[in-house]
């Protein structure tokens, strides 16, 4: 073997064991940055579980400090699980509760209103109230134990008994933010409303509880008046963008009360029995079913059922005269509470509130728990938290099902469905007039119901038509021409050749006149054309505008006169009545 050949396969060699060398070393690089990836991910991991688990540790500790807090106010606690259990009794009418009333635990602890606020509705079952121990309560928390002992009466069927304390559940707005008064003696800062703007009127949970019962005729007469109103004294604090904003929410949508009543917004049928829908914009329609809805509330067709006694707990507002749901069914989803698991929520929350004194170690208690992962019980919105704007609410039971609802805020949005709907009738009135707009030579020729564009037209027509057309070009043929009697001359004259030239003179002579008087006889019919399908498009301009015309007014009037009744609905329905 040569020495090149040696040579040769010791570089190839050496190559080869270069290349694999350099492959093991970038094998390496790619594992050690997998490691380092790895590491990293580990290393953050590791971290943040040890951060969460300090958390959970940290509030475990608070947790259990916290404990040890609210067992220094056991008498507290063990007052509050009596007055629960007595409560329940109560309410769940198991006859005799002598034996919850004289429960050791149930003592009285000082400054707290749920005891003596227990103690007072041990006996309404048999129909009676203690009085002093009533008013030992409200003097002590007015607003809590206002809403308590009302609550419980209207769960028991005896409203009647808490009559004169109902206006004190349903006048928070009318007081001042602060000042309540609480058991021990400190004012006590109106709850605060997350997301809601500063000038919107709220309902909280237990007056909203209390509206509901209220027009289920749970209350009778005297509560109905009382919360009717209260809602009145709510409506006088909207300001104006409220009162815009509530105008503009009832003529979104058609009331869905009286079921059996006109079928406003149907398709009429006409003489041979075929339906057709009537050409009225939405508001007829929506204006004659607030008509209806107004005139059904005058007439007695919407009326508050009558007072049913105790509540069932899981009966519907305004359905009394069904068979109620078995207490602790569970309610369809998105669907309102009824007004007795409504109540008795407020209830509930009322008593799992706790004392003055223990009122902020078991909300930290709560929100320690839930932060530890332990699920904390739903028992609903608390009581005092907000059920919704005043303006929603009140458009919402309008146009719901419930007849109940509907005759409660049926007076409270007289003024307000007045004003919407004259301003929606005017609004219609300053509609601009139907019109159509033409174009003819340059010109724009507008057709209204009041000026049918015959002279605008006349004048654009006339313009087109005496347009100029472009024709024979003398200038061309004249000079060909010349060129021809010339070249004639010099045949003629001189040599033969030059009739070739004269005919081919002759002839481009006799084109240029032919093709220039074609062309204007062309533009002639187009012009002429033009002027004819405008005339076609201004008579049919002109009928569309009429007829536009023709509709609209009859629509105005249309809805002229149900504005009329409406008034007049409106006006029946605002006149003073018993409630």
């Amino acid at each position: 073997m040569s020495t090149y050949s040696y040579w040769r396969s010791d570089q190839g060699n050496m190559q080869a064991l270069s290349d694999e060398l350099a492959a093991q070393a970038a094998m390496a690089r790619s594992r050690e940055a997998s490691l380092s990836r790895r590491l990293r991910s580990l290393e953050g991991d590791l971290s943040s579980r040890v951060e969460v688990l300090t958390r959970l540790v940290n509030a475990l500790i608070e947790l259990g400090e916290v404990r040890e807090e609210l067992a220094l106010f056991t008498p507290a606690r063990r007052a509050r699980d009596a007055a629960r259990a007595l409560t329940r009794a109560v309410v769940a009418g198991e006859g005799d509760v002598s034996h919850l009333r004289r429960s050791p635990d149930l003592a009285d602890v000082p400054g707290y209103w749920l005891v003596p606020a227990a103690l007072a509705v041990a006996e309404l079952p048999a129909g009676r109230l203690d009085p002093e121990a009533a008013q030992e309560a409200l003097l002590r928390d007015r607003r809590r134990a206002a809403t308590y002992l009302v609550a419980v009466c209207a769960l028991v069927g005896q409203p009647g008994l808490a009559r004169e304390w109902m206006p004190w559940v349903l006048d928070a707005p009318v007081l001042p933010a602060a000042g309540w008064g609480s058991a021990d003696g400190a004012p006590e800062a109106a709850p605060e409303r997350p997301g809601e703007g500063p000038d919107e009127v709220l309902v909280t949970t237990s007056e909203r509880a209390l509206w509901r019962a209220a027009a289920a005729g749970h209350l009778g007469d005297d509560g109905v008046a009382v919360v009717r109103a209260a809602l009145a004294d709510r409506v006088a604090l909207l300001d104006d963008d409220a009162h815009a904003r509530w105008r503009a929410r009832l003529l979104e949508a058609a009331p869905a009360l009286p079921e059996s009543g006109d079928d406003w917004g149907s398709p009429e049928a006409d003489a041979s029995g075929t339906r057709r829908r009537t050409a009225a914009p939405d508001a007829l329609p929506l204006l004659r079913s607030w008509t209806a809805w107004s005139r059904a509330v005058v007439a007695g067709e919407i009326v508050l059922p009558a007072a049913p006694g105790p509540l069932a707990l899981g009966a519907s507002s305004g359905s009394t005269g069904a068979t109620p749901a078995a207490p602790g069914t569970a309610e369809t989803p998105g669907a309102a509470p009824a007004p007795g698991a409504a109540l008795l929520r407020v209830v509930g929350s009322l008593v799992n509130e706790g004392a003055p004194v223990e009122r902020g170690l078991l909300e930290r208690a709560e929100l320690l728990a839930d932060r530890v992962g332990r699920a904390p019980e739903d028992d609903g919105p608390e009581w005092d938290a907000s059920a919704g704007p005043l303006v929603d609410l009140l458009v919402d039971d309008a146009r719901g099902t419930d007849p109940g609802l509907a005759v409660l805020a049926a007076p409270l949005l007289v003024d307000d469905l007045r004003v919407a709907s004259h301003a929606r009738a005017a609004e219609l009135a300053a509609t601009p007039a139907p019109s159509r707009a033409l174009r003819l030579a340059g010109r724009t020729v507008t057709v209204t119901p009041a000026d049918d564009g015959a002279a605008p037209a006349a004048t654009a027509r006339s313009e087109l038509l005496a347009r100029p057309v472009d024709g024979v070009s003398w200038g061309v043929v004249g000079g060909v021409g010349a060129i021809a009697v010339v070249t004639l001359v010099l045949g003629i004259a001189v040599a033969p050749a030059w009739f070739a030239v004269t005919v081919v003179a002759g002839v481009v002579a006799a084109w240029q006149w032919f093709s220039g008087e074609q062309r204007a006889r062309d533009q002639r019919t187009a012009a002429l054309s033009s002027a004819e399908r405008f005339d076609a498009e201004l008579a049919e301009a002109r009928t569309a505008v009429a007829a536009e015309a023709d509709r609209a007014r009859t629509q105005r009037e249309a809805v002229a006169t149900v504005v009329d009744d409406l008034d007049d609905a409106l006006a029946a329905l605002g006149a003073p009545t018993a409630a």
